[in-house]
């Protein structure tokens, strides 16, 4: 299991109540030796203790003084990180999931354990065996007591009809077809390998600083490149000019300053390299700014982040699982989100690919968006720097307006898209 995954436990562990319900269900092969013997102390500080939760001073000092008193430097650094780490709560959601995972693993192996005396020739009901297991089981499983809905709000009316409210996008194409961007919009990114996602997405970035409250950042996750490589595009993005006066304003020492005279501010764009994370380590990433200081979320590309299915699920249903997840992530931080994909094959070539040329996927990931932005590209040498931009599936487009196929150039010297 991931020390994510740990971390995540061991948060909900430090409840008395979340540890007598769960603690004996846990698979402790499943886990690192450190989270074992961090779960193994709870258990002795809740029996000396009459305590609904941790004091974690009072646990920090039996912990180094009485549980392990020999811990070389490098172990007391590590548990005093982890144990500071355990003093924040998980979501309420992640906290359910959890405990009620354990219970139904629990629950499984009473049963599975029955079905075995049962076909052993033991004397058992295995009828009501199973009944009670599961009607025990539903009487304990943590459920979810308060809901968020609408009933009628007028101001909900002049939400939906306010196509002006949010950031703009980086076209004035894009912002004559489609409305603004704005919370929870799903928009995936498209094209072939190579032909300009990263500087659209920079170029958007710096698009969307301009209306961005101060104290909001746009979170890059990035399993692609160099994370460095990502900022120095976004800087040029940023600033549009060639890297020799890049280079010069570096010497000049003004770089810095015309940086955040463009975005905003120094760190409106944070790029995490994520390569072989999996989504619990991106949540805790986004669990460090809050729920208001998410501008927007990049994920660059949201294909290869790990995350548990069941055995023999097909990836087109794996990516429209992530793709969801990713969506409803945007949603929780109240911000839009940019997943980029690949254009298949199928798409090479074309100015204008159609919604089903995404790598991987006829169906699934085009399930779990809002927006399918294609930067198409042409095989033709004459016109080698063109792109073409189009949505593919559009939730966001003005009323009236006709659907977009619009060709611009891609200036990869200034890290720009220009059109005319």
């Amino acid at each position: 299991m991931s020390s994510n995954i740990d971390l995540a436990l061991l948060r909900v562990l430090k409840y008395k109540d979340q540890f007598d319900k769960v603690a004996r269900y846990i698979p402790k092969e499943a886990m690192s030796k450190k989270t074992n013997a961090i779960i193994n102390d709870i258990g002795k500080y809740f029996d000396g203790n009459d305590e609904t939760q941790i004091d974690f001073p009072a646990f920090r000092s039996l912990f180094f003084t009485s549980y392990h008193k020999n811990l070389k430097e490098d172990d007391i650094q590590f548990y005093n990180n982890i144990l500071t780490k355990m003093e924040q709560d998980v979501p309420e959601a992640v906290k359910k999931n959890m405990v009620n995972g354990l219970l139904e693993l629990k629950m499984a192996t009473k049963i599975a354990n029955d079905i075995d005396e049962y076909q052993a020739g033991e004397e058992i009901d295995i009828v009501e065996a199973v009944f009670n297991t599961v009607s025990k089981t539903k009487e304990v499983l943590e459920r979810t007591t308060s809901f968020e809905k609408s009933g009628f709000d007028d101001s909900s009316v002049e939400e939906g009809l306010s196509d002006d409210v949010g950031y703009k996008w980086c076209l004035p194409m894009l912002n004559e077809v489609y409305r603004r961007i704005q919370p929870g919009d799903a928009t995936i990114i498209a094209a072939r390998p190579g032909k300009g996602k990263t500087t659209f997405l920079c170029q958007q970035n710096h698009a969307m600083a301009q209306d961005m409250p101060e104290g909001k950042t746009i979170v890059w996750l990035n399993n692609e490149s160099r994370r460095q490589k990502i900022m120095s595009r976004q800087i040029q993005a940023a600033l549009g000019v060639p890297d020799a006066t890049l280079h010069k304003m570096m010497k000049e020492g003004t770089l810095k300053d015309a940086y955040i005279k463009a975005m905003g501010s120094a760190n409106r764009v944070e790029v995490y390299d994520i390569h072989g994370k999996n989504h619990t380590y991106i949540e805790e990433i986004l669990e460090t700014y809050g729920l208001d200081g998410v501008g927007a979320i990049v994920f660059d590309m949201l294909d290869k982040v790990k995350m548990p299915m069941p055995q023999g699920m097909r990836e087109d249903q794996r990516l429209e699982e992530l793709y969801t997840w990713g969506r409803e992530l945007g949603v929780l931080y109240n911000c839009p989100t940019f997943p980029t994909s690949q254009i298949s094959v199928e798409g090479a070539g074309l100015l204008f690919p159609a919604e089903h040329m995404l790598k991987d996927s006829k169906t699934g990931k085009q399930g779990a968006c809002d927006n399918i932005l294609m930067l198409g590209s042409s095989e033709d040498p004459m016109i080698q720097n063109t792109r073409g931009i189009s949505m593919a599936k559009e939730k966001v487009k003005r009323a009236g307006a006709e659907h977009l196929q619009g060709e611009v150039l891609f200036d990869a010297d200034i890290g720009r898209y220009l059109e005319g």
